[in-house]
C-alpha cells in the first residue's frame, strides 16, 4: 500500500458536506476513502478518455465515414472463416 503523505483541502457548502458524509455513511465508508475512491475514479476516467479519444478533425471525418460507409468483405477474414467452419465440419 502506498504510503499517504499528502493533503488535500477543500473548501464546500454545509449542504455538499452533508451530502458527502451521507453517502460515505451509506457506504461504509470515512469521509475521506468516499471522496478520494470517487474522485480517483473519475480521474482515471478523465485520462483514458483523453487518451483515447485524441483525434485531429481529419481523423474524425475519416471515422466517421467508415462507419457511414457499406460493410465490405474482408478476404483475409471470410478465408479464415470458411478454414474454420471446415476444420469444424471435419472433426465433428
Amino acid at each position: 500500500m502506498t504510503t499517504k503523505t499528502e493533503r488535500i483541502n477543500v473548501r464546500c457548502s454545509e449542504d455538499s458536506l452533508k451530502l458527502l458524509r451521507d453517502a460515505a455513511e451509506l457506504q461504509g465508508q470515512d469521509l475521506t476513502s468516499f471522496i478520494m475512491g470517487a474522485s480517483l475514479e473519475r480521474a482515471r476516467a478523465v485520462m483514458a478518455e483523453e487518451r483515447v479519444l485524441r483525434l485531429s478533425p481529419a481523423e474524425l471525418l475519416q471515422v466517421e465515414s467508415a462507419l457511414e460507409s457499406e460493410a465490405g468483405v474482408n478476404p483475409q477474414l471470410a478465408a479464415l472463416v470458411r478454414a474454420v467452419h471446415g476444420v469444424q465440419h471435419v472433426s465433428t
